[in-house]
C-alpha cells in the first residue's frame, strides 16, 4: 500500500465517529439545548419528541459511520485513488457527531472520548493497523490489530456502559460485534468473497440501527425524555 493512502487513512483515523458517541459522554442536559444540538435535526419533523429526535440522529449518523467506513477499508486495502474521497465522507460524519458532543456535553467531554486509551480514535487506528496488514499479508500484524481491536471493546464498552447506565457486558458484547463484523467484511472484500462482503456489510450498516436504539433508549431514560 502506498505510503499516501496510509497518511489518509491515518487523517480518517483522527476524525472518525463513535459507535454510541452521545452516549459515552451523557451528562447533564434539557431536552431543548438536546434537540437544538443535533446535526440535521428538524424541528417541524419531530417537534414535541426530543426521544424521538435522539434515537433519528443516532440511528441516521451511527448507520452512516458503519458504511462510510467500510467503504474506506475496502478502497484503502485496495489502495485504490479514490480512496481520499472516501476518507472526507468519513470526515463529514465524524463532524457532524463531534459537533453533537460538543453542543451537548462540552469540549472536555467531545476530547475524552476521542482521545482516551483504547477509545474510539485508538480503534479507528487499530482498523488503520489491520488493513495495512491485511494489505501486505502479514499475519502477526493482523493478529496485533484484532487483540487491540478486543481489547478497545472492553475498555471503550465499560466506558459507555458507566455513562448510560447499560449492562456492562452487554454493551462490550456490541461494540465486539460491531468491530467483528467490519473486519469480517473487510476479509471478504479483500479475498474477492464479493457476495459475502455485500452481505456482511449490509449486516453491519443493520447493526448499528440497533445500537442506536439500544443508546438512544438509555439515555432517554437517563435525561427522562419523552
Amino acid at each position: 500500500m502506498k505510503r499516501p493512502i496510509l497518511f489518509l487513512l491515518v487523517l480518517a483515523a483522527v476524525a472518525a465517529a463513535s459507535v454510541g458517541v452521545i452516549a459515552a459522554t451523557a451528562g447533564t442536559s434539557s431536552p431543548k439545548t438536546m434537540s437544538a444540538a443535533m446535526p440535521g435535526h428538524s424541528h417541524a419533523s419531530h417537534a414535541g419528541s426530543p426521544a424521538a429526535d435522539l434515537r433519528v440522529t443516532l440511528d441516521r449518523l451511527l448507520g452512516e459511520h458503519a458504511a462510510l467506513a467500510m467503504n474506506a477499508t475496502n478502497l484503502g486495502v485496495r489502495g485504490s485513488k479514490s480512496f481520499p474521497a472516501a476518507a472526507k465522507s468519513l470526515d463529514r460524519n465524524s463532524v457532524e457527531l463531534s459537533k453533537a458532543i460538543t453542543s451537548l456535553y462540552g469540549a472536555k467531554a467531545g476530547k475524552t472520548f476521542l482521545d482516551g486509551k483504547f477509545q474510539w480514535r485508538a480503534h479507528i487506528g487499530f482498523f488503520v493497523d489491520y488493513t495495512v496488514a491485511l494489505a501486505q499479508k502479514n499475519k502477526a500484524g493482523q493478529a496485533k490489530a484484532v487483540a487491540n481491536l478486543i481489547r478497545y471493546t472492553k475498555v471503550h464498552g465499560a466506558f459507555l456502559a458507566s455513562a448510560t447506565g447499560l449492562p456492562t457486558l452487554a454493551v462490550q458484547n456490541d461494540l465486539r460485534g460491531h468491530v467483528l463484523e467490519l473486519k469480517n467484511q473487510l476479509d471478504a472484500y479483500a479475498a474477492g468473497n464479493y457476495t459475502k462482503a455485500a452481505a456482511l456489510y449490509r449486516d453491519a450498516y443493520h447493526h448499528m440501527f440497533m445500537t442506536g436504539d439500544l443508546l438512544a433508549g438509555a439515555i432517554a431514560k437517563q435525561k427522562n425524555l419523552q
